[in-house]
């Protein structure tokens, strides 16, 4: 009996010593395991499952605008201040699909990468000819332009102007403004000036609406070094920028196109990406663990340093183009928009500097409304959720010789605020939870299952081996006093 229960605390304590160790040898050959399915997987190429989300992103994507309404235009040209309301969401889907797919032997592809959009009425406050009351942006755009010029100049463009009976707030259509309308002004100047202008159109986002892309990108696809999958190699033939006063820093295109990132993102890394829309890179900073419909996630924001004055961010004078620099929260990217003085922030003026907001009624800045962030799957680098908002302005101030300024006071006028969002759907979800997360999950349960199993044998054989060592000792002791009563003449009666 002794015999059996010494073999089956032995055999008890060998089990959960095998187990255990086999546990934590699992933790590190299933890593091995599937970092190297992860970088077979994780390469931009014809057949696979990443070529095909990326070619085709089958994920739901929305744009949608909000216009600021002017409620008092002409207590502005006498100088007060602007009161606005936001009307708006106004919702498109987003169509995207790579186009002129070209794989070359630098281990790079490049691709066209027009969007289309659709109008959803359903997702919408009302119909894409709503109308509100904005400013004149070829006006302001063409007072901008020949302000320093001679003052004859000046008088026949405000003869132009009135002409062709130009005020510096108009009425404007939801859709004119996003995608264009034939302007009056710009077509009068076309009629003295043939050939002067590109277009006689004007919307921020023109020629945008239907199959309009951003420029040729040329990325990395991964095979031989997976960290650089989809890390931008050029874009529209240039490895680096040449707006912004020929610096190195600003000038230089980092990172990805947004659509995913490498693999094996980890919690002290940036997540970086290039963005058009600002003519500049963008880095993300990580915030705290998240979820995604059930996947675990990274949580990336932009800092406040994006749009931070470079007279209090040192990294960010080379964007003020030699120029005084603007206050928090502003970019300049006129410099990369045919010359129209927009200026870029985030919407409400949110994370800018306090003047801002305090020179225009109506702004409510709020951090979950209206800051950058996006949510990133660490291991395959997919992005599943994600919220782009940005504020296009345009800078304002009373031009003599230009009458119809007014007194208008100096500012940043804002025009409408966007977020470019995309959140995984169920379906999408879900194959990626087969693809990805079910195997990592049932990897990780096989190896802290052996743990814990071998950790209860562990428990259990120090628990019957000290069972066992008081029963031995329980035996000794009697033995032994038995031959003591028996030195000592003791009988038992």
């Amino acid at each position: 009996m002794r015999c059996t229960l010494r073999v089956g605390v032995g055999v008890t304590g060998v089990c959960g010593v095998l187990l255990l160790g086999l546990g934590i040898g699992a933790i590190f050959l299933f890593d091995s395991l599937l970092r190297d399915q992860i970088k077979k997987n994780e390469v931009i190429k014809k057949g696979s499952y990443l070529y095909d989300q990326w070619s085709d992103i089958p994920v739901p994507i929305f744009m949608q605008f909000w216009v600021w309404d002017l409620l008092n235009p002409e207590e502005v040209l006498k100088g007060e201040k602007p009161a606005v309301i936001q009307k708006g969401p106004y919702t498109y889907s987003e169509r995207v699909v790579k186009t002129n797919i070209t794989f070359h032997d630098n281990g790079t592809v490049s691709y066209l990468q027009p969007r289309t959009f659709t109008f959803l009425r359903n997702m919408s406050v009302g119909p894409e000819n709503d109308t509100f009351t904005s400013l004149n942006i070829p006006l302001v755009t063409i007072a901008e332009l020949i302000e320093n010029e001679r003052d004859i100049v000046k008088d026949l463009v405000s003869v132009i102007e009135r002409l062709a009976q130009e005020t510096l707030f108009m009425k404007l259509t939801v859709g004119g403004l996003v995608w264009g309308y034939n302007d009056s002004l710009l077509m009068d100047v076309n009629k003295l000036v043939p050939g002067l202008l590109p277009s006689t159109e004007f919307g921020l986002f023109m020629g945008r609406k239907t199959n309009g892309t951003d420029g040729v990108y040329s990325v990395f696809t991964g095979n031989g070094d997976v960290t650089k999958v989809n890390i931008i190699d050029t874009w529209d033939g240039q490895k680096s920028l040449n707006y912004w006063s020929d610096d190195p820093y600003c000038n230089m295109i980092n990172g990805t196109d947004g659509n995913f990132f490498p693999p094996f993102i980890t919690k002290d890394m940036r997540a970086t990406l290039f963005s058009t829309d600002i003519c500049r890179s963008v880095e993300g900073e990580f915030i705290r663990e998240s979820s995604v419909r059930g996947i675990p996630t990274y949580r990336y924001e932009a800092p406040e340093r994006l749009f931070q004055s470079g007279d209090i961010n040192p990294a960010n004078k080379c964007y003020c183009q030699n120029q005084a620099c603007l206050p928090s929260g502003l970019l300049n990217i006129s410099i990369c928009k045919q010359g129209a003085p927009v200026i870029m922030s985030s919407p409400h003026f949110y994370l800018g500097d306090p003047s801002l907001v305090d020179s225009i009624i109506g702004m409510h800045p709020d951090p979950e409304q209206h800051k950058v962030y996006f949510e990133v799957e660490p291991l395959s680098g997919i992005l599943l959720a994600a919220g782009k908002r940005l504020q296009a302005n345009i800078y304002v101030k009373k031009i003599d010789h230009i009458q119809q300024t007014g007194n208008v006071r100096e500012m940043f006028y804002p025009i409408l605020w966007l977020n470019e969002s995309t959140f995984i759907d169920p379906v999408n979800a879900d194959k990626f939870k087969s693809q990805v997360t079910n195997n990592i999950k049932l990897m990780y349960g096989v190896e802290y299952g052996m743990i814990a199993v071998g950790c209860v044998l562990l428990i259990m054989f120090i628990i019957l081996f000290a069972r066992l060592r008081r029963r031995q000792s329980s035996t000794v002791l009697g033995t032994s006093d038995e031959r003591t009563s028996l030195l000592n003449g003791d009988t038992v009666q």
